[in-house]
């Protein structure tokens, strides 16, 4: 009689205790991501770059374009609201996200659509689609961080949301490599059309697979008669959570002064291609996400964190000066792979960090109201003002600057190079000064006992090490 063998189950995360559709949800949710991804990095990658500046706009309207879908990002209040007073959480995800995605198709297709005798009518045609999409953003956003919140298990959220973020880094590896083949190979607006076409399925996609999860139940309805003022009201009297939305705020404000203008200086002034762009700042730190997120996720869930958050950009936060240094020239490569290196070792675990924080310090109780204030005010200020004030000050501050013909260590320095140095010299401010004062948490070990847990632990594995090769070369010698 043949014995039959049952293979090991497979699993993602921690499944013990969670119902078979939960797991099934959660699941859902990893794949959603793995198709999102790729949609994400060509929205906000090289791709996007590069097709605005070869539609012709000034480093200020790129930076106002980049600015729109901030600018729009209190219809979170409104979405959240609409959320709060229907319940309709699937329905508002599903419909604002499809819109949302759809949207790139024909984004992609302005240069066919708009004589290039019109270059003013082609700006003001991507900016319509950008305006619809960031429009249909919020609702989709508010739904998904809400349902994210009801859906994760808070004992394995550090966890699962490292597990989920290395999946979509695999694959946003794999779509980086595939999008950068496809700019390097066709001419300008072919290529950009293949690209957002591309954007416009994944991101299809990614919605497609909301439709098997199965939506928990909002936890509990507002007050009867509970209006909109009485909602924000009670989000704003929450201190600990606006101190943190603060933080955020100031965080990202720093590193949107200059976060999309380094693909403009990459591609401008140091002359790289699309493949190496696409390497050096999505590749190569996605690969390094992949081998220390699940750490990350661990240490998340042993200290708390506020304490990681501090140890992760305690060192990041240095890396703008590093651009300064790069320019046309061989050894800028290697200087720009190392801060790829630096992103993609470090960022995640702030990034985690960060994530947990928002979703775990909202109530249940009106969950959306807190986390749309939260992606309200950190998009207008954060984002949106960050983008626009950097665009400004290249086109009217910095680049006085550069006509002086400065130089630092034998670099010339350009208007980038400014922006790059007041970029770092804001991150350094928020992480030492800001973190530690605005950012509470109750449960967690500070980031020096994190820091001598960490140190202990490689010790530790560093001496098992030696002892199993020193064990090992007294055999050979027997």
């Amino acid at each position: 009689m043949l014995m039959r063998y049952k293979l090991p189950r497979f699993e993602l995360f921690d499944e013990h205790g969670l119902e078979a559709h939960t797991v099934k949800s959660l699941k859902l949710l990893i794949l959603a991501v793995a198709f999102g991804i790729i949609h994400f990095n060509i929205i906000a990658g090289i791709a996007m770059a590069g097709y605005l500046r070869t539609l012709g706009v000034s480093d200020f309207v790129f930076g106002l374009l980049y600015a729109i879908g901030p600018v729009l990002s209190p219809i979170q209040l409104a979405a959240s609201y609409i959320l709060e007073r229907t319940r309709m959480r699937k329905r508002m995800l599903l419909i604002a996200g499809l819109t949302q995605r759809l949207i790139w198709l024909p984004f992609g297709l302005v240069p066919f659509i708009i004589p290039m005798e019109q270059p003013v009518l082609r700006i003001w045609m991507v900016s319509l689609f950008l305006f619809i999409s960031a429009f249909s953003g919020p609702f989709m956003n508010v739904s998904f961080f809400s349902l994210a919140a009801d859906l994760v298990p808070e004992r394995i959220r550090g966890r699962y949301f490292a597990v989920r973020m290395r999946i979509s880094t695999l694959f946003g590896v794999l779509g980086g490599v595939l999008v950068a083949w496809i700019l390097d190979s066709f001419s300008p607006f072919y290529s950009y059309t293949m690209v957002f076409t591309l954007a416009a399925i994944m991101g299809t996609v990614d919605i497609i697979c909301f439709f098997g999860v199965k939506f928990p139940e909002m936890a509990q309805r507002p007050k009867d008669g509970e209006q909109f003022t009485q909602m924000l009201g009670a989000v704003i009297k929450n201190k600990p959570y606006m101190r943190f939305i603060f933080f955020m705020t100031f965080w990202l404000f720093a590193l949107n002064l200059s976060g999309p203008f380094i693909l403009i200086h990459l591609r401008e002034v140091v002359q790289l291609s699309n493949t190496l762009i696409t390497v050096a700042v999505q590749i190569l730190p996605n690969l390094c996400s992949i081998v220390i997120v699940s750490r990350w996720g661990r240490a998340l869930d042993s200290h708390g964190n506020k304490s990681v958050m501090q140890v992760a950009n305690g060192i990041l936060c240095f890396a703008p000066f590093l651009w300064i240094f790069t320019t046309n020239n061989a050894v800028s490569v290697v200087l720009i792979m190392l801060i790829g290196l630096m992103h993609g070792l470090l960022l995640p675990g702030f990034d985690l960090g960060a994530n947990n924080i928002m979703m775990g310090s909202a109530p249940q109780v009106n969950r959306s109201m807190y986390i749309a204030l939260y992606f309200t005010c950190t998009s207008i200020i954060g984002i949106g003002l960050g983008n626009a004030t950097g665009g400004w000050l290249l086109d009217n501050v910095f680049s006085n600057f550069e006509a002086m013909d400065l130089s630092l260590l034998g670099v010339a320095l350009t208007r980038y190079s400014f922006l790059f140095a007041l970029t770092a010299l804001i991150r350094c401010f928020i992480v030492y000064v800001a973190l530690p004062r605005m950012v509470k948490e109750e449960k967690g070990t500070s980031a020096q006992d994190f820091m001598m847990d960490t140190a202990r632990n490689i010790r530790r594995r560093i001496l098992h090490r030696w002892a199993v090769i020193r064990y090992n070369l007294r055999r050979k010698k027997v």
